[in-house]
């Protein structure tokens, strides 16, 4: 004879997974730009920002055993249209890589932006790095109308991670890490 589940035992079943599904995003964080700050002195803008929750626990764990992620910014200037697509009128994108020394006990971090390197022991100071961006100039390629609002969209993402002798076969979980933040859109002023 063949046992057959009773029905309240598939609902509770299928209620207590989607319920699962459903609230396991609400308990992750997504990454996202903060604080933006603008500063603009003859035709050249001036951006700073932070980017919030970039860094997952599988990524932490990836980084400690040796593989360095990089992130890529993306700064872009429009001017608003109103019967047409918005025009750019600049945009510039850099990188920020982390990399760690397990026989030094040492994290590298590059910021492409202002071409500095900083090497420290302590993994959260690396991780704050790694996330804030101070002072990069972004400088319009036409002149700006003022009478047209202009606005600065940013965003932020890991890149792929190439790993060598086609590892990444073996460690698929790296195909798994997903960082990206939407597009954080800035009034400038005039």
């Amino acid at each position: 004879m063949k046992h057959r589940p009773k029905k309240g035992c598939l609902i509770i079943g299928l209620t207590l997974l989607l319920t699962g599904t459903l609230l396991s995003p609400a308990f992750c964080q997504k990454a996202s730009i903060k604080d933006v700050r603008v500063k603009g002195t003859n035709g050249v803008w001036k951006v700073s920002f932070y980017v919030e929750n970039c860094f997952t626990a599988k990524m932490e764990e990836a980084v400690q055993s040796g593989i360095g992620p990089a992130f890529t910014f993306y700064l872009q200037l429009y001017q608003k249209r109103s019967w047409w697509k918005d025009r750019k009128v600049g945009s510039v994108h850099f990188h920020h890589i982390i990399q760690y020394d397990p026989i030094r006990s040492e994290y590298r971090v590059t910021l492409e932006e202002n071409g500095s390197t900083s090497v420290t022991s302590d993994f959260e100071r690396a991780k704050g790095l790694m996330g804030k961006v101070e002072d990069v100039e972004i400088v319009p390629s036409s002149s700006l109308n003022p009478e047209v609002p202009t606005q600065l969209r940013i965003k932020a993402e890991l890149d792929q991670v190439r790993l060598p002798l086609h590892l990444e076969y073996l460690l698929f979980f790296v195909s798994l890490w997903s960082l990206e933040t939407d597009w954080h859109i800035e009034p400038l002023p005039p």
